[in-house]
């Protein structure tokens, strides 16, 4: 199974936001060790690092990023994304570029705490808690 993970989520895990980094953090580690496939995007990744960059130096933001890079594969966005997100039913811009990535990419899922902006999706949305499980019950 291929995931897309959203940026609420790896902020959640990488600066341990209370309420949310137990599920986030459970998440990545179902990605690194077993059949998951965590995917993200380039742009998730790039608001990663500047919301990183405010709370530590550059250097470590850059060692968080690199780290996160390893463990998921990182989708490109391209103009067809951007495109496709202009043109969609999404209220947010950035939240249609997400989607339209992780639906070019072949995503199964994207989890998200943000699940009210991807109401145009085709493709299944969860919540962390609800992602987890569903895995449970499998």
């Amino acid at each position: 199974m291929k995931l897309f993970l959203d940026t609420d989520v790896i902020l959640d895990c990488v600066l341990a936001r209370p309420g949310f980094v137990e599920d986030a953090t459970e998440i990545l580690n179902l990605c690194e060790v077993s059949g998951l496939e965590g995917i993200t995007s380039t742009l998730v990744l790039a608001n990663c690092h500047y919301v990183f960059s405010r709370q530590e130096t550059a250097r470590k933001s850059r060692e968080v990023i690199a780290r996160l890079r390893a463990l998921l594969g990182v989708c490109p966005v391209g103009d067809r994304e951007l495109g496709e997100a202009l043109v969609s039913k999404f209220k947010d811009l950035e939240d249609g570029i997400q989607y339209f990535t992780a639906l070019n990419n072949g995503a199964d899922v994207i989890v998200t705490r943000n699940i009210r902006d991807y109401k145009s999706s085709t493709l299944p949305v969860m919540r962390p808690r609800e992602f987890l499980l569903s895995q449970t019950k499998k």
